[in-house]
This record gives structure tokens, C-alpha cells and sequence, in this order.
């Protein structure tokens, strides 16, 4: 089951449909002008592979073209750093990366995202089982 943490991972007030549908969204704050949300699919999450699904707006709420996304993973709980992956645009301001979480345990992602002279990074966690 994906849980937020003490304001998580992904920003957006308003996530993006697409995101909310394909699996249980992760919320947290955002930091700088992009707005960012996230989601894990499958959903709950599960050790082995996962999709990272991206949505990335501007101030306005518009999708960003174009933009450089990353995923830091670690396990705070096991002191240890997992995959940093970067996701590429399946659509526009949609991104995707595909990450192998090889531990159930809480991971924690670190997002960033660059685009349109604006930049935004947003950190949520989910429980894998």
C-alpha cells in the first residue's frame, strides 16, 4: 500500500487525472515553481519492478514540455541509497521511468524535474511489501 509521509511525494494540489488513474498517487509538497505529482503502478506497491508515473505543471497548472525529470530512491529505514532513474515524456507533461524496488521496506523518492527556465522537486515515501 503506497502511504504518504509527513507531506510525501507528489505536489500538485490538483494531481493529474491520468497519474490518479494509473495507480494510487504519492503527495508531498512542492519546492520551486514546477508543481510535481507521482504514482507507482503497480499499485499497492510490490518488490520487484514499478513504473514511476511523473506529472509536471507550471505556476499556471499547464503541463511542462520538454523537461528534464529525475527519481532518487533510497531506504531510510536500512540506511541504504536504491536506483536513480531518469523518466522520459510519454505524453505531454507525463513522464515515466521504470525502477526495481528489491526490498520491502519504506523507500523515500526524491523527484526533480526542470523545464521551461522553472525547476520544482518534491519528496514522497511508499510502503513496499
Amino acid at each position: 500500500m503506497i502511504k504518504s509521509t509527513s507531506i510525501a511525494f507528489a505536489i500538485a494540489v490538483l494531481a493529474s487525472p491520468l497519474v490518479a488513474s494509473a495507480a494510487d498517487s504519492m503527495k508531498g509538497p512542492s519546492h520551486g515553481a514546477l508543481q510535481l505529482s507521482a504514482a507507482l503502478s503497480p499499485s499497492p506497491a510490490r518488490q520487484g519492478p514499478e513504473v514511476v508515473t511523473i506529472a509536471v505543471k507550471d505556476p499556471a497548472g499547464k503541463p511542462v514540455r520538454g523537461a528534464t525529470v529525475k527519481v532518487a530512491s533510497s531506504m531510510p529505514t536500512m540506511s541504504m541509497t536504491g536506483p536513480t532513474v531518469s523518466a522520459r515524456e510519454s505524453k505531454t507533461g507525463i513522464y515515466t521511468a521504470k525502477i526495481n524496488l528489491n526490498f520491502a521496506t519504506t523507500w523515500r523518492f526524491d523527484v526533480t524535474a526542470a523545464g521551461g527556465g522553472k525547476s520544482g522537486s518534491t519528496q514522497v515515501s511508499a510502503d513496499v511489501k
